[in-house]
């Protein structure tokens, strides 16, 4: 469905759950007036329906959409979920079964949905890859997704297939804690965050430009013509690393946030309501927010101006609290922290701050360090008050003018920033960095789900070998059918080009990398980012496990600059070109780690550029997991590689799901039959013993809106 446009609601005959479709509905467009407010526009076609010339905003009373402004300023269509972006939030308890159903009402494009973050025990064929874990959802189908909510913390749902996850494909997932709860003292209100980076133009066109080596072009040229410009120079890092090969075009915030071009009072910024803080009680409560970083490529440097952070939770684990004042967040990531509320004396005149989140790209090419920020944000409200005195848009640009953080300038004390990219900040930047290993679990893991000495050590390079994007030089092609639902069937020998089958040293290869584990016993993996093209930094997720940091090591890097100057020296790639077959180098062995019961626990992980992070984890979850860089360019190129994890134990699919490609639906009794095959089953303590169902419909939904 397009920006800016409303649309009637129930077009289609009624389905339980919906609240509205948009194919073939008649709709209008809408501006934003000298006012700042959303004024029909003068081209809607006459008689195109009642949606096409509302007056002050009154859409619900007429049965119609409200306008999907986004950034204010691009015009263009999107993927929704239920007619939002982002889609709505799921919430749920841990440990219950939710039961989803899926409808593709897209035209032409099929499409999954990746339960981001949940471990799917015993159910693989659930966890939503397109091709691997089932067949593509195809236009007018529908898939009923049912699983355990498990583990329990801040998680999401997006799109699996294709780059539909950055056109407006995805969601909030959040189980909430059963037993093993925060022990700060928080409000029963929290609030979820979702970071998207907005682009001009489809994300299946801007791929194919980046695939091609094409180049981007200034959005000055006419549209429709053939540009004659130079292409799009990258951006880097403050340690001089590229940050994004796509240029920056806004940010968003729930959905919602303002392109550079556009004034503020001609722009809507999400709002989040928050109390005055009532020191007359003991012990004030907190407020929780739940961040999760939905970009396509930029890591954002998050802070709420005026206020610290206390971090509390990563990818869902609870943490020992920690202050911070900057918290950077890379797609795929979550960060949960606590807001400490102001009180009236402290607030003052106050009552709006700006949320701001900033890509960390800077000018290398100016004075420096410390070097120029070229201003790429998204941005939203912290309000003390509630929806009957929230600020309009003609206070925005004075709310923004007013940030600042207690720390960074003028002498104050440095800035506190988690999960840099980087080992740290130049100096000159007053800027210290925290690492995720210095984070501590708020609770320890069991011992049962505490690795051991690994049995196996697993290297896996992310760079720019082969052709772009790839994983040990190996550009990742999806299987001709998916392997998790149709296990009956092989690959053919062609299809493969897992180490130690093929070289893929000297030629490029474009196959189905998959590596196997085939003992139930702890694992390491080493994500690094060394060899050609070494200079970037990766986000890794892996499916269907959160692992814990052994350790983040990094390159080299100038003291004087600040920038990366080599990679770290402990992996070598035993090639002077491509990096396919990296291992430790003999000559500069690391030490060994140590996994403790408060080692911190995640499932997605930045890869510094230059250097590698050791993961581990225990092998008893059966199933074909993805491993990816959450980079959406980066895994459609080809930087994945597919986990076979203990084959010969892996529960088989529903008979159904085997058998179809098309409409597939089962029940809860069902579902509890399959989980049932579980080896591995054991109930912990604070677990839901019912099977508390939750029936959700969600509807991806896009329009094709035809001028006369």
């Amino acid at each position: 469905m397009p920006t800016f446009t409303s649309y009637e609601l129930n077009s289609l005959p009624a389905m339980p759950g919906m609240t509205g479709l948009y194919r073939g509905a008649l709709g209008g467009i809408y501006y934003f007036d000298s006012t700042g407010s959303l004024a029909p526009s003068n081209i809607t076609v006459p008689g195109h329906g009642r949606c096409s010339g509302i007056a002050n905003g009154a859409f619900g009373k007429q049965n119609c959409s409200i306008p999907m402004t986004v950034d204010g300023e691009t015009y263009r269509t999107f993927l929704a979920v239920n007619g939002l972006i982002p889609g709505p939030n799921l919430i749920v308890y841990y440990n219950q079964t939710v039961s989803v159903n899926v409808v593709n009402a897209l035209h032409s494009d099929s499409i999954s949905i990746h339960w981001h973050g949940m471990h799917q025990k015993n159910t693989p064929w659930m966890d939503g890859v397109a091709g691997i874990s089932h067949c593509p959802i195809i236009p007018g189908a529908s898939f009923t997704y049912i699983f355990k909510a498990d583990p329990s913390g801040t998680f999401w749902y997006h799109s699996h297939s294709g780059a539909q996850r950055t056109e407006g494909i995805f969601g909030a997932l959040i189980v909430k804690e059963i037993g093993n709860t925060p022990k700060l003292n928080l409000k029963a209100e929290e609030h979820i965050l979702s970071l998207l980076d907005w682009q001009l133009e489809p994300s299946d066109v801007l791929f194919t430009r980046l695939r091609s080596k094409i180049g981007f072009f200034p959005p000055s040229i006419p549209y429709g013509a053939v540009p004659t410009g130079g292409p799009y120079w990258v951006k880097f890092g403050a340690d001089n690393t590229l940050v994004g090969t796509i240029p920056y075009w806004s940010g968003i915030i729930n959905g919602l946030g303002r392109h550079p071009s556009v004034p503020y009072n001609s722009s809507r910024l999400s709002v989040f309501n928050v109390a005055y803080r009532d020191d007359t009680v003991a012990n004030p409560a907190y407020y929780r927010f739940r961040l999760i970083g939905a970009q396509s490529l930029y890591a954002y440097r998050f802070s709420i101006s005026g206020h610290s952070l206390l971090l509390m939770a990563t990818d869902g684990y609870l943490i020992q609290p920690v202050q911070v004042d900057y918290i950077i967040i890379h797609g795929g990531e979550r960060f949960d922290f606590a807001l400490k509320p102001k009180n009236v004396s402290e607030a003052g005149s106050s009552r709006d701050y700006l949320i701001l989140a900033e890509t960390l790209e800077v000018d290398t090419s100016a004075a420096g360090p410390p070097y120029p920020s070229f201003n790429h944000i998204a941005e939203a409200i912290l309000h003390y008050g509630d929806n009957t005195n929230q600020p309009s848009s003609t206070s925005y640009s004075q709310i923004s003018a007013s940030y600042s953080l207690d720390c960074g300038k003028n002498g104050l004390r440095p800035c506190i920033a988690i999960n840099c990219l980087f080992e740290s900040y130049h100096p000159s930047y007053n800027t210290s960095c925290m690492t995720l290993t210095s984070l501590q679990l708020l609770y320890p893991t069991p011992a049962n789900e505490l690795p051991g000495t690994p049995t196996s050590t697993i290297f896996l390079n992310f760079g720019f070998e082969g052709v772009g994007s790839a994983v040990n030089g190996r550009n990742f092609v999806p299987p001709t059918f998916p392997l998790q639902s149709q296990p009956g069937k092989s690959l053919a020998d062609e299809y493969i080009c897992s180490s130690g089958v093929v070289d893929c040293s000297k030629t490029s290869c474009f196959c189905t990398n998959i590596v196997n584990i085939t003992n139930n016993s702890t694992v390491e993996m080493v994500f690094s980012s060394v060899g050609r093209g070494y200079n970037f930094a990766h986000p890794i997720h892996l499916h269907g496990h959160s692992f814990h940091v052994a350790s983040i090591n990094y390159g080299t890097y100038s003291s004087s600059t600040g920038f990366v100057t080599g990679t770290n020296t402990n992996v070598t790639c035993n090639s002077d070109y491509y990096c396919t077959d990296p291992t430790w180098n003999s000559k500069y062995l690391p030490s060994n780690p140590t996994v403790t019961s408060t080692t911190i626990r995640k499932d997605t992980i930045i890869v510094p550029a230059g250097g590698y992070v050791r993961v581990r984890f225990i092998a008893n979850n059966p199933g074909y997991w993805f491993l990816h860089c959450h980079l959406e360019p980066h895994q459609v190129e080809g930087m994945s590689v597919l986990i076979d994890e203990l084959q010969n134990q892996q529960n088989p699919p529903p008979t159904e799901l085997n058998q179809v490609c098309g409409n597939f639906y089962w029940n809860v009794a069902s579902f509890e039959n399959k989980l049932a095959f579980n080896p591995y089953a054991s109930k912990k303590d604070g677990e839901l013993t019912s099977t508390a169902d939750m029936l959700l419909m969600l509807v991806v939904s896009s329009i094709v809106i035809m001028v006369l």
